[in-house]
Formats: structure tokens, C-alpha cells, sequence
């Protein structure tokens, strides 16, 4: 960019689309066809772009148009740009119209069955043309996530306050331990930590599936026993087929353990007996309606559940 010439965003986001495309096609001509529009309006606009910026974007020649060095970071940069200013504007659209939109869950337990896993069946039959994407973190990742926006809600354990954000609570969950069927102690009706201190217990690896065992784990010990674990890179259903194999123990909220393995007993632990609280979370600035419509029902549903109704 020559001197300090600033680009006129308004001016540049209008041609930055050819340019895009021209990239995309490798010609001119192929991305004029694309827009219904001619070869030279189309080159003429991208030229317009590069005398803007002060840097040619294009090599052209007969056989096409080939992006330069400086113009292939910049389409790299700008199409990241294009996509969240895209994102931006269907956000702002979906709120302005109080229509259904896209919702962005984050989560740390099994949708295998349990409180979310009904919440979420019964918003979907209620609003089925909401866009759903669930992606499973870390309670840090997921308050991040949560404060720069790129999550609408998560369902955390062990809510503390986080500024920023609202809360409530909506269910608890106990802790059962994952044995295989023909383990000596698969008869018993709950466990001690003095019972299976010693196992190799079979964590999932990364922050999403180690997170809950370690803390688990490390409240069971009292932080005062060297612990035996094996990471394991893989999900639940797995980490169940291993333990049913013999290569260890698992720790499992209830929610999972409803992902019945025939060769697996899962038996609750007797220093863990009072459940394990779950929480929405979300961002007191989040004005994604759809947001509110999931909070409304996960609000009803934990009512009914404490009134046993």
C-alpha cells in the first residue's frame, strides 16, 4: 500500500468479490460468466482494487489471470475477512427478523441420553428449522468461546461466576466407573476409591475428555495418591469397546453410560454421591434469539424436574 493511503472499505468490499472469484476460476473471463457480467467490467473493477490497495493482486496473460506473491496472502486474508463478515451479516439479519436461525452449542458431556440430550430433541421438534452445531471443548475454551461470540450457549459443570456472563442451573449428574463385565468387583451395587485406586484408569484425551476424569480423579485421591492413567485418543464409544476388553477403568457421568456396551457394568462411586451440577452458560451480550428460545425450554424442563412432573 503506497504511503499512508488508507483503503475505502465501502469502495473495496464492493470489488473484493471479483477479485475472489477471478482467484477462484484462474481467469477472467470464467469469473465474469460466473457474475453474468462482461470480461471487462469484470477486469476493470479488479484493477480499480489493485490501484486501491497500490499492489497488483494478478500476472495476466493469455491464458488466464495467475495471483502474485503479495496477492495471494491478500486473498487468503480477505476470504477469512469475507466469511465473518458474511457470518456477521446473517447474524445481524436472524436478529433483526426474530426469525429461527443458527444456534452454536458448547458442551462437555455425551448426547448419548440425559437432560441436554432430551433438551435438545424436544427444541428440535419444537423449532426444526434451526441450524444446530455442537462442538464439544473445555470449560476454558468454551468461555472464550462464549465471550468473543463464537459460542451462543454452553452446558458447563461447576459454573463459577464469569463475568461477562449469566447462568443457570439446570441438572445434575452422578459419576459411575466403567468395569469389564467379568472384573472382580462388577458385582458390586457402589465403589470405594480404596476399591479401584489402583486400576489404570482410560481417559480421553485432550482438554475435553480429560478435563472432568482428571478433576474426578483427583478429588477421589485427595491429591495425596500417584494415579494411574492412560490418555487415549478417542471418544467414548471407544474408550467403553477398551474397557470392555480389559485394558482398563473409565470414568463416566451418567448421560454417557446410557451408550450401553454389553461386556461393561457401570456402577456409581461412593465418595462421589452428590452430582455433578450442569449449567447454561452464555454471554450477557448474545442477542441471538434462538438462544433465548433453547434457554426457555431448558428453564422449563429443569423446573419439571425438580417438581417431578
Amino acid at each position: 500500500m503506497k504511503g499512508n493511503v488508507m483503503p475505502d472499505i465501502a469502495f473495496d468490499l464492493r470489488y473484493l468479490r471479483y477479485a475472489i472469484l477471478v482467484a477462484q476460476h484462474g481467469s477472467f473471463r470464467a469469473a465474469a460468466e460466473s457474475l453474468d457480467l462482461s470480461q471487462s467490467t469484470v477486469s476493470r473493477r479488479v484493477r480499480l482494487l489493485e490501484r486501491r490497495l497500490g499492489v497488483p493482486l494478478f500476472e495476466r496473460d493469455h491464458k488466464g489471470a495467475k495471483l502474485t506473491a503479495a496477492g495471494q496472502r491478500f486473498i487468503q486474508d480477505a476470504m477469512v475477512g469475507a466469511n465473518l463478515l458474511s457470518d456477521a451479516i446473517r447474524d445481524l439479519q436472524n436478529v433483526h427478523r426474530g426469525g429461527v436461525g443458527e444456534i452454536r452449542i458448547g458442551l462437555m458431556l455425551s448426547l448419548a441420553g440425559g437432560f441436554l440430550a432430551d433438551l435438545l430433541k424436544n427444541f428440535r421438534s419444537r423449532y426444526p428449522d434451526a441450524e444446530i452445531t455442537v462442538e464439544e471443548m473445555s470449560s476454558d475454551c468454551a468461555k472464550i468461546g462464549l465471550l468473543c461470540n463464537r459460542v451462543d450457549v454452553a452446558f458447563l459443570p461447576n459454573v463459577d461466576e464469569l463475568p461477562g456472563c449469566q447462568a443457570i442451573e439446570l441438572w445434575g449428574e452422578q459419576v459411575f466407573c466403567a468395569l469389564p463385565k467379568d472384573h472382580g468387583l462388577a458385582s458390586r451395587n457402589a465403589l470405594s476409591w480404596e476399591e479401584i485406586a489402583g486400576e489404570l484408569f482410560l481417559v480421553p484425551a485432550g482438554g475435553t475428555g480429560a478435563e472432568l476424569d482428571v478433576y474426578f480423579l483427583d478429588k477421589l485421591s485427595g491429591g495425596r495418591a500417584e494415579v494411574r492413567m492412560s490418555m487415549q485418543s478417542v471418544g467414548r464409544e471407544n474408550l467403553l469397546n477398551m474397557v470392555s476388553d480389559g485394558y482398563g477403568v473409565a470414568l463416566l457421568l451418567a448421560s454417557a453410560t446410557q451408550q450401553r456396551q454389553e461386556d461393561v457394568v457401570f456402577i456409581p462411586l461412593a465418595e462421589l454421591q452428590e452430582p455433578v451440577r450442569f449449567s447454561a452458560v452464555w454471554s450477557q451480550t448474545n442477542a441471538n434469539p434462538v438462544t433465548q428460545r433453547l434457554l426457555e425450554l431448558a428453564r422449563k424442563k429443569a423446573g419439571k424436574s425438580r417438581t417431578g412432573k
